[in-house]
């Protein structure tokens, strides 16, 4: 019999906010590029795990390429479609979160399964989330861990004819088979409305990146302005704490005003962030050309990839160009994390143009002195209608790196998820 965790949307408690403040001085901006030197302080990973930090283990492998042990799709016969599949890894279980159920927005969910080492087991789905009348149905999934725990943060959306509102939540799961939940906020964290409805200077909640700090938990996300390079890179943080994902404190950082000239151009963008050594390191889009502009895609800018360093108080360090292929649509970073040697960064990357081009899911390899070391293309599709979603995730586990992938000919909801197993060659 399948084991069912249900976790409901509605509550009755107001998340209390127990201080404010936000990121200390700006400090300066230094040159970079891909051939540049390395962030302050990029020595060892150590906090963390999943997608907002390194787990104690993440190790020292060279990583000079890639080579693919396994491909494992999520679902099958019976299950429903799945997607956006976020993944995080300990000693001996792999646990993967992903989008399922995907048919009607009433049975939407978020699912997990729980798969040994090597992915080798049939594990049975967890239901995590389920839709509600209220909150409607799951939307965006991003998770981070520290070794003990797995932190979600999450997006409902309604998708009425009525109402397009959307809300942000948090929960915290065991790293244990069941998947026991530990803690959930009881209210949404946030409330807004889909990308194309937000008004500018305000929030949107769509694809919240997380990150685990020593004493709390992170969440980010961003604020609606120009993708043009005269529009400002703002995101919202919010801290948690980590035992009861209570809110600490929220602030807004902008990061096309941290130093002059602008670290980063266009409206903020899909990232993720991680900490390294007690700094703070966060892979972002930058807008490189006002040609074309189509405000409403976050794909809508030609745009470069950007490594912004931060003090562990959110004080802004130094910005350096980390990808900038020529005439192309660098975004959507969904994955960011390092070892002792090397960095790894997952986004999704724009050719061509819409409706001639196509869009891929890169996995590139850096190492400490920002060079480019591998690049790993999981996914091309074409970039227009029957192209399908393009969005990898990534897990870091000794000399072990996983990618979860949608498979899908629609924009999502019509295949079976994928999660890829590479080792360093």
């Amino acid at each position: 019999m399948a084991r069912i965790r249900m976790m409901t949307l509605a509550g009755a408690m107001v998340v209390t906010v127990y201080g404010c403040g936000g990121p200390g001085d700006s400090g300066r901006a230094t040159d970079g590029g891909a051939d540049g030197g390395a962030p302050a302080d990029a020595g060892r990973a150590t906090d963390g795990g999943a997608d907002g930090g390194a787990p104690a283990d993440a190790g020292s492998a060279a990583f000079d390429s890639l080579k693919l042990v396994k491909k494992v799709t999520l679902t099958g016969t019976g299950e429903g479609f799945s997607a956006r599949p976020e993944i995080a890894a300990t000693a001996d279980k792999v646990f993967v979160i992903y989008l399922g159920n995907l048919g009607s927005s009433a049975s939407i969910t978020f699912s997990a399964k729980v798969f040994d080492a090597d992915l080798s087991n049939a594990p049975t789905a967890l239901t995590l989330v389920q839709a509600s009348t209220t909150y409607g149905s799951p939307t965006d999934i991003r998770i981070a861990a520290d070794g003990e725990a797995l932190y979600a943060f999450y997006e409902t959306s309604q998708r009425s004819q009525t109402s397009n509102a959307t809300y942000l939540w948090a929960a915290k799961f065991k790293l244990d088979d069941a998947m026991t939940q530990m803690a959930a906020t009881p209210t949404p964290l946030a409330s807004s409305s889909k990308l194309a409805e937000v008004p500018d200077g305000h929030e949107m909640l769509d694809d919240p990146a997380p990150l685990v700090g020593p004493d709390s938990v992170f969440v980010v996300t961003r604020l609606d302005n120009s993708l043009s390079s005269t529009g400002d890179a703002v995101y919202r943080v919010r801290e948690l704490s980590k035992d009861s994902l209570t809110l600490i404190r929220e602030f807004d950082l902008n990061l096309s005003t941290a130093a002059t000239p602008r670290p980063v151009s266009g409206r903020g963008r899909v990232c993720s962030l991680r900490f390294v050594d007690g700094k703070i390191l966060m892979v972002l889009p930058t807008t490189s050309s006002d040609d074309g502009i189509r405000e409403a895609s976050d794909d809508g800018a030609q745009s470069d990839l950007v490594l912004v360093t931060l003090d562990s108080d959110w004080t802004f360090v130094e910005a350096r160009k980390l990808s900038a292929e020529p005439n192309d649509w660098e975004g959507y970073v969904t994955g960011l994390h390092a070892n002792a040697t090397r960095l790894f960064v997952t986004y999704t990357q724009g050719v061509g143009g819409p409706g001639s081009g196509e869009r891929r899911a890169q996995i590139k390899i850096f190492d400490r002195s920002l060079a480019l070391v591998h690049l790993e293309t999981v996914r091309n599709v074409t970039w227009g209608p029957g192209g399908g979603e393009v969005r990898p995730s990534l897990e870091l586990r000794g000399n072990r790196l996983y990618s979860g992938q949608s498979v899908s000919t629609a924009f999502v909801g019509d295949g079976d998820a994928e999660v890829s197993v590479y080792e360093s060659n």
